[in-house]
């Protein structure tokens, strides 16, 4: 009787990154402008995203961030979660879940400064971070209103220009090694979450 050796379902798209515009520039500067100004912080924290800052967590001053405030029906995110699935499906095919309430998405200020995350670096980690399957970054500054601040996704195909677009949301696999440039001037404001899901498949 001859063996047939059997081939794992293979996905050409695992080092796939999608970007296309959601918002309008109206639609992001509402974004921002629902932030809470007192609820900034540049201390990054240590545990799960509910968890409150552990005060010797590291702080890059650089950086401050805050958790994505949400309006009705869970605006942004519910638009987010639409466009992030649609394109999951025509392209990764991951099984997703959503998004668990100890790792909501985070709205980034980013200003003129040396950063942590300019060091190469992937969003899956052990603990709550594990389940962690598709990144997404929300553009909500005007390109124009600051310099640096790049989105770089390693030995992968991208539209470097297409990311910095006002409104624009960048989709790729969390596994996947990633890097933002410092800002050199001005001000950048993005949003970044997760999609989790099971273990992976």
């Amino acid at each position: 009787m001859n063996k047939i050796s059997m081939l794992p379902l293979r996905n050409t798209n695992v080092s796939l990154s999608m970007h296309w515009p959601v918002f309008s520039a109206q639609e992001c500067a509402q974004i921002v402008a629902q932030a809470n100004s007192g609820a900034w912080t540049s201390k990054l924290p240590l545990g799960p995203g509910n968890a409150p800052v552990f005060p010797d967590a590291r702080e890059f001053k650089a950086i401050d961030r805050q958790r994505l405030p949400l309006g009705k029906n869970g605006y942004p995110l519910d638009q987010i979660n639409y466009g992030a699935c649609q394109v999951n499906s025509d392209g990764w095919r991951f099984e997703l879940t959503g998004f668990p309430a100890d790792d909501m998405p985070w709205m980034v200020r980013q200003k003129k400064g040396d950063i942590a995350d300019d060091e190469w670096l992937v969003d899956i980690g052990g603990g709550f971070t594990s389940s962690r399957k598709l990144t997404f970054i929300l553009q909500l500054s005007d390109p124009n209103s600051y310099e640096g601040g790049d989105i770089h996704l390693h030995n992968m195909g991208q539209d470097t220009e297409g990311f910095r677009q006002q409104g624009t949301l960048v989709v790729f696999p969390s596994y996947w090694l990633q890097r933002i440039t410092p800002v050199t001037r001005g001000t950048r404001h993005y949003v970044v979450g997760w999609i989790h899901g099971h273990s992976f498949r």
